[in-house]
């Protein structure tokens, strides 16, 4: 077996059929196991998983919270092969899966990630601006290390079971040192984003908080002088300059709100709905 695929769903009716059958499109699956863990659900995520994708193992539970599922995926998974993490509202083919786990095959890598490319074409302006900006910025040079990232067996037994945390994929990214990461130029998926500036908005105030409360558990972010270059990127050519300008004007806002809230919704998970309309 070439690896386990783990899909976290929470009420995803709308859009695992799409997730899946992007996966499905060539995969080998003798070689993958596809495991789909639908967690406190309310409508047909866990049906519509056994209709798109019969060969896939569909585990539910009532209990909600992703780590939660990724460790039941876990589990069940082959011990012996690599681990693939995806979420539920990802598309993303078996050739970049293929590509995802090379670095783990033929080097020392323990994890690996890809490059996302964030969909906007049903966004307002306001939101394809910011992700304009959101491009420039230097961590991405790296790729995306989050929403579908690939971990060897022995990455995948530093890190699970996961705590109870929010950026399940940021406490992951954080728990290997920048040589133990690989980017996999050739692997990419698209995510599809918000389709409102508000929408965008609590999906950022998700992300913070999620990446504080990693900061908290002794994790820092191994990231330095990020705003500083995207500033510089903004000075030096004019086409990024009003992209960067409002990237971070929002970013700004986003903290503000969060100083605002204070202590009681530290935990408090945002979702977008409006990215999951047209699944």
């Amino acid at each position: 077996m070439k690896a386990t695929i783990l899909i976290p769903a929470y009420n995803e009716e709308t859009v695992i059929a799409r997730t899946l059958w992007y996966l499905s499109k060539g995969l080998p699956l003798s070689d993958f196991r596809v495991i789909v863990i639908a967690n406190g659900c309310s409508d047909a995520t866990a049906a519509r998983a056994r209709a798109v994708m019969p060969q896939a193992e569909v585990i539910e539970t009532d209990r909600c919270g992703k780590c939660h599922a990724l460790n039941l995926g876990f589990e069940a998974s082959c011990k012996s092969a690599p681990v693939i993490c995806l979420d539920a509202d990802l598309d993303v083919t078996s050739e970049s899966l293929t590509a995802l786990l090379a670095p783990l095959e033929h080097g020392n890598a323990l994890a690996s990630c890809g490059k996302m490319e964030v969909v906007t074409s049903e966004s307002s302006a306001a939101v394809r601006t910011f992700y304009q900006g959101w491009r420039s910025n230097p961590y991405f040079s790296q790729g995306k290390f989050g929403g579908l990232f690939a971990l060897s067996p022995a990455g995948a037994a530093r890190v699970f079971p996961l705590p109870e945390v929010i950026a399940d994929d940021e406490y992951i990214r954080r728990s290997f040192r920048q040589e133990e990461t690989a980017f996999a130029a050739e692997c990419s998926f698209q995510a599809r984003a918000p389709s409102s500036l508000p929408d965008l908005i609590r999906v950022r105030r998700r992300s913070i908080r999620g990446a504080r409360q990693v900061t908290r558990l002794g994790q820092p972010s191994p990231e330095r002088g990020s705003t500083k270059e995207m500033l510089h990127r903004a000075l030096v050519s004019r086409p990024d300059t009003l992209p960067i300008a409002f990237f971070l004007l929002v970013m700004t806002w986003v903290r503000v709100c969060l100083m605002l809230e204070g202590q009681n919704s530290c935990h408090l998970w945002e979702r977008d709905h409006s990215s999951r309309a047209a699944g």
